[in-house]
């Protein structure tokens, strides 16, 4: 088993590596559209054997990788090594990550691989459920993948709207996806509700600047920071508004919200060096 954890250990801090195809597999998927999926993880050209095992989304650790073992493939025909295993495997699928090849109907036919295992009912009980949704929208939030995230938490949203957490993901999901003005409405119900979220002011101030109303964005990002009880955020509402003006080259208004930025910003932030660089330059 030692080369197996080995090999799984480099795969899940391996950088997002592209693969074409190779004995019939196309690595071309990340993990999240995998999700209750077999899959094959990829391996050096020169070999023709592959690690194999199950893709799916654990309502607490998040998306899970369940290794099942070797196959290999041989003039097109796949081969599973029927090797008992000592212990189950299973590893948390990081924000780091190969592509995978979702494994061929032929390939499960060959290996003799049901669709999907039998305890996979397990983790999807209860999969519709709006924290559920919600968590899955967070975690493609998190690994940038906003677009898939959006039809996920609009589920949820038509079934509890303000279920906590919620607003504040699908408006982030816009605004990655560059659907500002999508998300400023969603923020504005939000805070009909919850008139003192500082995030919900945090998101909207950042929706209103990209969508061309800087001075909007201005009063909601003051009035976050005077409500907001986490120093990071407020110091990335000042910096945003702080790069707004460094784009105008408005030495005046880049200073003063440079300072508050400085104020709440930790030697640690990395928002640091580019708040340092800006200064410079405008000096």
């Amino acid at each position: 088993m030692k080369p197996l954890l080995l090999f799984i250990a480099t795969f899940l801090f391996s950088v997002h590596m592209a693969y074409g195809q190779k004995d019939g597999l196309y690595f071309d998927k990340k993990y999240y559209e995998c999700e209750n999926k077999w899959v094959a993880l990829p391996q050096k050209e020169v070999e023709n054997t592959y690690i194999y095992g199950f893709v799916y989304l654990d309502g607490s650790a998040g998306y899970t990788f369940d290794v099942q073992g070797n196959f290999s493939v041989n003039s097109g025909k796949f081969s599973k090594d029927n090797t008992q295993r000592e212990s189950s495997l299973k590893y948390r699928l990081p924000k780091r990550y190969a592509l995978l090849a979702i494994l061929p109907d032929i390939a499960l036919k060959q290996m003799g691989l049901p669709k999907e295992p039998d305890w996979l009912k397990i983790y999807r009980e209860g999969e519709d459920n709006t924290d559920r949704l919600v968590n899955k929208g967070f975690l493609l939030n998190d690994v940038e993948a906003s677009a898939e995230a959006i039809p996920v938490l609009l589920k949820a949203y038509g079934k509890d709207p303000h279920y906590k957490g919620l607003e504040f993901e699908l408006a982030f999901a816009y605004n990655a996806t560059e659907q500002y003005t999508t998300a400023i409405e969603v923020l504005k119900k939000a805070l009909s509700v919850d008139p003192e979220n500082y995030m919900f002011y945090r998101e909207l101030g950042y929706s209103y600047l990209h969508n061309q109303n800087a001075a909007e964005a201005e009063k909601l990002y003051t009035k976050g920071i005077s409500i907001s009880k986490d120093d990071d955020q407020s110091a990335e509402m000042a910096f945003n508004m702080a790069g707004h003006y460094y784009g105008l080259k408005d030495k005046v208004n880049f200073a003063k919200w440079a300072a508050t930025a400085k104020k709440y910003m930790k030697d640690t932030s990395p928002f640091k060096p580019y708040l340092e660089k800006m200064e410079t330059e405008l000096k």
